[in-house]
């Protein structure tokens, strides 16, 4: 399995803080650089709980933190449920990891001959889709559809609902009616080929592949991730001590979005409806925002790791009770 680089690690340190006996909840544990770094800084009683869906990852890691021992424990698990633990720190790594594009198995590449299934690891307890005809598949298969899935019993339509929504994709029309034109596709390499063709071939300038909004949007409905990190960010504040902090990095706009509309909402004296004239709804703030704009990783590490230019930092404190 390729290794994979963890992103703005000092930035995450700089606002996490460890210090002795910390304990850290990396709900995205990957090849476990960022628990690594939590350790190294805390010293002497920290630990950290590690969760992460794909069983590789977890293999990689628990031979890349041996040296700590016990002070990681490790869960095979989606982050849509956290344990039920206090902690002084969380951190979410959002997105995609460079070892899972690297693994065949998988289909995430635009060059993977491998099967077209896109899921991390075993799904359990994922809330519904922000599309219908994405959960109606779900009841039907009694199980979560893979990409291979979507892309074969979605109706033209409803795929270019779902890369319009999960892509942001402006061609989504044309994205849609070409891969239900094709189909079935045997790998991944296959289908970014389509939808390349059906693109024209000035597709953004050139800046990114015709396939990458597609396969973004593949990735984020088949694992639910937009709807997981909106249900999860109440859970984790829920999780912190006072004083603690939670870091989510993100690599896109939804993402990004996503956290910087919950940040502001919890951080908030006020969440009644902007056209009332009279606030009554004693809303106490649960977050102080740490970060105003969100931190981007340097020119020297962007240099060293390409997949960090789109990393976007947010973080917060959980407020005294």
């Amino acid at each position: 399995m390729s290794e994979h680089t963890p992103v703005l690690v000092q930035e995450v340190m700089d606002l996490l803080k460890p210090k002795e006996g910390d304990i850290l909840l990396d709900a995205t544990l990957g090849h476990g650089g960022h628990a690594k770094a939590f350790l190294d800084a805390a010293g002497k009683g920290a630990k950290v709980i590690g969760l992460d869906a794909d069983p590789e990852a977890i293999k990689v890691a628990q031979k890349n933190l041996s040296q700590y021992g016990d002070a990681i424990t490790y869960h095979e698990q989606n982050f849509n449920t956290l344990p039920k633990a206090h902690v002084h720190a969380i951190l979410f790594d959002l997105g995609i990891g460079s070892h899972q594009i690297a693994d065949e198995t998988r289909g995430f590449s635009f060059s993977s001959e491998g099967p077209l299934n896109m899921q991390y690891g075993a799904q359990e307890n994922l809330p519904d889709s922000y599309l219908e005809p994405i959960n109606v598949l779900t009841r039907r298969l009694n199980r979560y559809p893979d990409a291979h899935e979507l892309i074969d019993f979605l109706s033209p339509m409803a795929l270019a609902d779902m890369v319009r929504l999960y892509g942001e994709e402006r061609l989504a029309g044309v994205v849609g009616n070409a891969i239900a034109e094709h189909r079935p596709f045997e790998s991944a390499k296959k289908l970014a080929s389509v939808i390349e063709k059906a693109v024209p071939k000035f597709y953004e300038k050139g800046r990114i592949h015709g396939a990458t909004r597609t396969f973004q949007a593949l990735r984020l409905a088949v694992n639910r991730e937009l709807e997981v990190l909106e249900g999860v960010l109440p859970q984790a504040v829920e999780r912190l001590l006072p004083g603690g902090v939670l870091a989510v990095i993100s690599f896109h706009s939804l993402e990004d979005r996503i956290v910087k509309q919950y940040f502001r909402k919890a951080s908030s004296t006020c969440i009644c409806d902007p056209k009332q004239p009279i606030c009554n709804c004693e809303h106490t703030p649960q977050l102080e925002i740490l970060t105003k704009k969100p931190i981007r990783a340097t020119e020297e590490e962007i240099t060293t790791n390409p997949r960090s230019r789109s990393a976007k930092l947010r973080a917060a404190r959980r407020s005294s009770p």
